[in-house]
């Protein structure tokens, strides 16, 4: 039966699914008769109880109407005046950090999480300033579950300066199996800025009655006790959790079964495609590859909540009982076939065959399912048929020799080095998945820089150069107040040849377009892939204005899902201690760099979909260029992202929203420069089906509302 307003499973406020103790509704039951009185001033009785189940001093202990009322209160008597100070936190992380100190005029700084989910330490205290009064951190952290270690946690008590509250929300503390976790109490004594959070809501199951304490140092206490009202926790909820407390075996019971249905929770996602991160609550934070509200609304109308995060692609789901998750997989199971996100016949066979190589072993039914689909498409076809090309290469890849030998021919190519420049002019200009990057660089760069003199342009995987054609005659325009330019041009060394080959020949077509209007112009190339270049030993003129740009390069390098090091930070480190006037980036809007095979095909089949559905909008179909742009272009990144794994798979796009939060994680911010929609439109007479949105940073180009490509500035 469905409902649109009662939800059966309630997955979204993470409370405990499997009942209140015994002891509490008779504690309750008891307590009714009573009810006229007022509650005990500073629920004293329960202070004293939690004080001596913790080991502190009931001075040290303040209870509060659950943690948000405390949050509320740390932020008030620490955070004066409220206009000259500013609280931090991580993204995405417990909301009510933000909405208490806004609601206050207090600034909310975020210090993002990186591409695993977990703390970035050094990120955090890049965020601090003398103005910053309170560091929230919710440990594990809500909503994705991770955690910090006692090795993060020593070192980040040794870090944060004296002047910041270090507040750890310790909500979710009683789920918590990680051998390598360790809770802030014991760090208490040596600390007179810790502060320590705690509540009845989650594992005691109390959250209607709204039960938290605070336990720090006597001085902090002391503060806070002066601007909190002496009624503020009723005498109901008092007397429920000093019940709960003492009733340890229904916690255990509790944390037992959450912990046997955690993992039900985590194997069911993972039997239907949907990628889940490791968490320490009592909820999973997943990523089914397609737009968090496609899964969520469907899931509503079957009586089933989620709780929507800062991402449109991530959701968080509390862990249920039994009948909960069984009814969640078999809705999640309908949600996800083939046939409900795609009603196109072709493009619902695309993700039927991905399906079943992933849960195949079988060799010949695998040869199978790939050339039923093979059988299927036509590069000279629809879209939807094209695509199924390159997708049934990309499946033949991932079966490897026998795959190639069985599905027929699906590589072969005659296509020669004249034939692929003279594809990728075409992509160039006739469609704006290209230069829609380089109009909004340009036009960026150019108000940057306008009243400078001599420029100096650092462009990483710089290519062919001809995003630089259009910023010269930008340049030229300004007449005799024209500034001289010059362009160091880095990219991955030539295969044959000297390896500065292509970069020398892309300097000395800009050199001529330069002399053409009269520019003075130089060009430098760097020859090296940019895990190895350090861009700190690039020179700059102490006269001349900085500047950066990266067009769809960043997204080769690996970060630290692949290993120690993250290289798209330490560019972007390097690129921050420039200090340039500004840094420009384009990139894909889809993500092919966290996710596993499931989620990764429905998102890559959705982003690559929409850029052949352009395609065939904007160019001929018997056209032979375009059969070079998608099936030697796209179609080989189609084969990577599909096929290949760890350090192989090179084509790891990441969603704008990751871009964002990586840049500000680095010391970024969104640059201020004037919306140029209007100008990028007219400058490439886009389709009416194109749209140009603003994203935060910039702006994003879309197909039929479909995000393709970011362009964002920074500073």
């Amino acid at each position: 039966m469905k409902t649109a307003s009662i939800a059966a499973y309630n997955g979204s406020s993470n409370e405990n699914l499997f009942g209140v103790s015994a002891q509490v509704t008779a504690a309750l039951q008891e307590a009714l008769p009573q009810i006229y009185a007022y509650p005990m001033p500073d629920a004293a009785p329960l202070r004293a109880a939690v004080a001596d189940h913790v080991g502190v001093n009931p001075e040290q202990l303040v209870v509060g109407s659950g943690s948000a009322e405390l949050i509320s209160l740390l932020v008030r008597s620490y955070c004066q005046p409220f206009s000259q100070c500013n609280v931090v936190s991580v993204a995405p992380t417990y909301p009510l950090y933000q909405m208490e100190a806004e609601a206050l005029g207090v600034q909310f700084k975020q210090a993002p999480l990186n591409s695993r989910y977990a703390y970035d330490l050094p990120g955090m205290l890049r965020q601090i300033d003398a103005e910053t009064r309170i560091l929230f951190l919710s440990n594990p952290n809500n909503p994705t579950g991770g955690y910090l270690t006692k090795t993060e946690l020593e070192w980040l008590l040794r870090e944060v300066p004296p002047h910041v509250l270090l507040v750890m929300d310790e909500a979710y503390l009683e789920y918590v199996s990680a051998p390598d976790y360790a809770n802030a109490l014991p760090y208490l004594p040596q600390h007179e800025n810790l502060v320590v959070l705690r509540t009845f809501s989650k594992a005691y199951g109390l959250a209607s009655l709204r039960v938290g304490y605070l336990i720090a140092q006597q001085q902090v206490v002391c503060r806070i006790m002066a601007v909190k009202q002496p009624f503020n926790v009723n005498q109901l909820a008092q007397i429920a959790a000093h019940a709960a407390l003492y009733d340890q075996k229904h916690l255990h019971h509790t944390l037992e079964q959450t912990h046997i249905g955690k993992g039900h929770l985590q194997h069911l996602m993972q039997l239907e495609g949907v990628q889940w991160w490791p968490s320490e609550g009592n909820f999973l934070f997943v990523d089914a590859g397609l737009p968090a509200r496609q899964l969520a609304e469907p899931l509503l109308e079957n009586g089933i909540q989620v709780r929507y995060t800062d991402s449109n692609y991530n959701f968080r789901i509390t862990v249920g009982t039994p009948a909960h998750q069984q009814h969640l997989r078999e809705q999640l199971h309908a949600i996800l076939s083939p046939e409900s996100i795609w009603p196109n016949k072709v493009l619902a066979q695309i993700l039927k065959t991905g399906y079943t190589l992933s849960k195949t072993d079988d060799v010949f039914q695998a040869l199978a399912t790939v050339s039923e689909l093979a059988e299927t498409a036509n590069n000279i076809g629809t879209a939807a048929e094209r695509i199924a090309l390159a997708f049934a290469r990309a499946f033949s890849s991932c079966l490897g020799p026998e795959g190639n030998q069985h599905t027929g021919n699906l590589y072969s190519s005659t296509f020669g080095e004249t034939d692929m420049i003279s594809a990728f002019n075409v992509l160039v200009k006739s469609t704006p998945l290209v230069t829609f990057g380089h109009h909004f660089g340009n036009l960026a760069i150019a108000e940057t820089t306008a009243g400078a003199s001599e420029i100096h342009i650092l462009d990483l995987g710089i290519g062919g150069g001809l995003q630089w054609l259009h910023l010269l005659e930008l340049f030229a325009a300004r007449g005799e107040s024209a500034p001289k330019i010059r362009i160091t041009g880095v990219d991955i060394p030539s295969a044959v040849g000297a390896p500065d080959k292509k970069l020398q020949q892309t300097g000395k077509m800009l050199t001529q377009h330069a002399e053409k209007l009269g520019l003075r112009f130089s060009y430098t190339a760097i020859a090296q892939r940019l895990e190895v270049v350090n861009l700190r030993k690039i020179y700059t003129a102490e006269n001349e204005v900085l500047v950066v740009n990266s067009a769809f390069t960043l997204h080769h390098l690996p970060d630290h899902l692949l290993g120690p090091v993250d290289y798209r930070d330490r560019i972007l480190q390097q690129i921050k201690a420039l200090q340039p006037a500004i840094l420009t980036l384009t990139e894909p809007d889809s993500e092919h760099n966290k996710l596993r095979f499931l989620p990764r095909l429905r998102e890559s089949l959705r982003h690559y979909y929409t850029v052949f559905d352009a395609l065939d909008t904007l160019l001929p179909r018997l056209m032979p260029e375009r059969q070079i742009i998608e099936q030697e272009f796209f179609g080989r990144e189609i084969i990577n992202v599909i096929s290949c794994e760890k350090l192989q798979r090179v084509e790891r796009h990441e969603r704008h929203e990751a871009w964002m939060h990586r840049l500000i994680r680095n010391g970024f911010a969104p640059a201020p420069i004037k919306d140029s929609a209007i100008q990028i439109k007219e400058n490439l007479k886009l389709h009416v089906n194109f749209s140009v949105q603003p994203n935060g940073a910039g702006n994003t180009l879309r197909w039929k509302e479909t995000p393709v490509v970011a362009a964002t500035a920074w500073v």
